[in-house]
C-alpha cells in the first residue's frame, strides 16, 4: 500500500469549501480517489412500503452530486460513484487503487455507524486503515466546555455555554486545485447508476418544487439570504405558511448533506452586517445551527440505546397499518394536521412547528408507533439528519424533554396561533379548507 495514495469517501460531506479531510489530503496526496456510494439498499421498499430514500431526497442528492464533480473536475479531479454497498465495494477498490488509508466523514449513529464499522473491519487486513473526521457541526466536540457525557438536560443550557470560551474554528478555504484522479478509474455516468437504482433522473416541473441540491446553490443561497433580503421581521417570524426562503432554517436541506459548512454560515451571518438590520433573523440562524449540534452531540449521548429496539413492532396490525398510511398520505381529517403532511410529500420540508406538529399527533392522537413516522421524515425530508429525526421524535413523545414547550401539540391550538386565515391550510388541501377557530 502506498501512503501517498488515499481514497476519501464521501457521504454526507459533498462539498469543497471548509472540508477537513480534503484540504488535509490536498497538502499530502500524489494521488486521491474521492468516492460516493451509491448504496442500493437505501432504495428498496422498505417493511412500511417506501423506500428508505424517497424521489425527492433522491433528486435533490443527485444534484449535490453533480454539483461536487464540476467542482472536482475544475480543480484537476474527479469523483468516482459506485453503485454497492460501501464496506464490500471501498475495500476492493482501495486493494485496486494500492492506497494508504481511506478518510470518511465519522458517523453518529444507527446504520450508518454500523456501515462504517463493517468498512473498518474489512479494510484492517489490507493495511488501510479507515481514518475518520468530524465534520458536521459549528462547535467541534473537543472544543465544547464540557465532555459529551455531560451535555446539558435542555438545548438552552446548551446555547448559553456552547460558544461561552470563543468563537467556533474559523472555516478553511476553498480549494483551487486537488491531487490527480487516479488513471485507472474508468466511472459509468452518474445517470447510468442512477437509472440502475430505479430513479428518475427528471427534475418533476412543479410550483412546489424550491430546492435544487447542490454546494453552489448552497452559498448563492447564504449570499441572498444576507444581502439580497430586507424582508420585515414580522414576516420571517411567521408560523406555518410563511416561504421556506424566509426562514432562518432555510439551509437545512444543504447542510444535511454536507453542501455547506455550518462554520461557513455562522461566519457571513455573524460578520456581513445582517445583524445591523435583522438581529433577529441572525440571532434565529445561529440558534438554528447550535440546536443541529446539540441534537448531533445527544444522539451521541442517548441516541444508540433508543434505536436498539425493534424497529417492526406492530407491522401486522392491519387497523394501525391504515391509521398510518392515512396519517403519510395527509388523510387524518385534522386540516392543520393534513397540510402540513401534505406540504412534507410535495416538497420534501417542513418547518420545525410543522414538524412538532404532525409527530405528535401521530403518537398522542392517533397512538402508532413512532417509528413508523420517523421512517416517514427520514425518507421524505430533504434535510434528514438521523440525530436532529430522532431529536424530534424523541422530544415529540415526550421521552426527552430539550426545551419547556409541551409534547402534546393541540392542532386546533396551533392553528389558531399560526393560520387563523386558513391561508397554509387551503394552499395545501384546496379552497374549501375551513379557517381555523379563534381561541378563546
Amino acid at each position: 500500500m502506498n501512503n501517498r495514495r488515499a481514497i476519501l469517501w464521501l457521504r454526507n460531506d459533498l462539498r469543497l469549501h471548509d472540508h477537513e479531510a480534503l484540504t488535509l489530503l490536498a497538502n499530502t496526496m500524489d494521488v486521491l480517489a474521492p468516492v460516493y456510494c451509491l448504496d442500493p439498499r437505501q432504495f428498496e421498499i422498505q417493511s412500511l412500503g417506501f423506500p428508505q430514500i424517497g424521489p425527492l431526497r433522491a433528486r435533490f442528492l443527485i444534484d449535490c452530486l453533480e454539483d461536487l464533480q464540476a467542482g472536482l473536475e475544475a480543480r484537476g479531479s474527479s469523483l468516482h460513484v459506485v453503485l454497492g454497498e460501501p464496506e464490500k465495494v471501498i475495500p476492493r477498490l482501495a486493494q485496486t487503487l494500492g492506497v494508504g488509508a481511506v478518510y470518511a466523514e465519522r458517523a453518529v449513529l444507527g446504520e450508518a455507524a454500523q456501515v462504517e464499522r463493517r468498512l473498518s473491519d474489512a479494510l484492517e487486513p489490507l493495511g488501510a486503515p479507515l481514518r475518520g473526521y468530524w465534520v458536521g457541526t459549528l462547535a467541534h466536540p473537543s472544543d465544547l466546555p464540557f465532555l459529551i457525557a455531560n451535555l446539558p438536560q435542555q438545548f438552552g443550557q446548551f446555547r448559553d455555554v456552547a460558544l461561552s470560551g470563543g468563537e467556533p474554528r474559523a472555516p478553511l478555504p476553498p480549494l483551487q486545485k486537488l491531487p490527480p484522479f487516479p488513471a485507472e478509474l474508468k466511472t459509468p455516468t452518474l445517470s447510468t447508476l442512477v437509472q440502475a437504482v430505479g430513479l428518475s433522473i427528471e427534475r418533476e416541473s412543479s410550483e412546489h418544487s424550491r430546492f435544487k441540491g447542490g454546494a453552489t446553490v448552497a452559498l448563492a443561497r447564504l449570499q441572498d439570504f444576507v444581502q439580497g433580503r430586507r424582508a420585515s421581521l414580522d414576516t420571517l417570524r411567521g408560523g406555518a405558511g410563511e416561504p421556506a426562503v424566509s426562514q432562518a432554517d432555510q439551509f437545512a436541506p444543504w447542510l444535511a448533506r454536507g453542501a455547506i459548512s455550518p462554520r461557513r454560515i455562522y461566519q457571513y451571518v455573524k460578520y456581513s452586517g445582517l445583524a445591523a438590520w435583522a438581529g433577529d433573523l441572525a440571532t434565529a440562524a445561529i440558534d438554528q445551527l447550535l440546536r443541529r449540534d446539540y441534537f448531533r452531540f445527544l444522539a451521541l449521548k442517548r441516541g444508540e440505546r433508543i434505536l436498539r429496539s425493534d424497529p417492526t413492532s406492530g407491522l401486522n396490525n392491519q387497523n394501525a397499518r391504515e391509521r398510518f398510511e392515512s396519517w403519510r398520505r395527509g388523510e387524518t381529517g385534522e386540516p392543520f394536521v393534513d397540510a402540513h403532511l401534505r406540504e412534507l410529500a410535495h416538497t420534501g420540508y417542513l418547518t420545525p412547528l410543522g414538524r412538532r406538529l404532525v409527530a405528535s399527533y401521530l403518537h398522542h392522537d392517533l397512538r402508532l408507533d413512532w417509528r413508523w413516522g420517523a421512517a416517514w421524515f427520514a425518507s421524505q425530508l430533504l434535510d434528514d439528519d438521523p440525530s436532529v429525526n430522532l431529536a424530534c421524535w424523541m422530544e415529540a413523545i415526550g421521552h426527552w424533554r430539550v426545551s419547556d414547550q409541551p409534547a402534546r401539540l393541540d392542532p386546533a391550538e396551533q392553528a389558531a396561533r399560526h393560520d387563523l386565515d386558513g391561508a397554509y391550510t387551503r394552499r395545501w388541501l384546496g379552497v374549501a379548507a375551513p379557517a381555523a377557530r379563534r381561541l378563546g
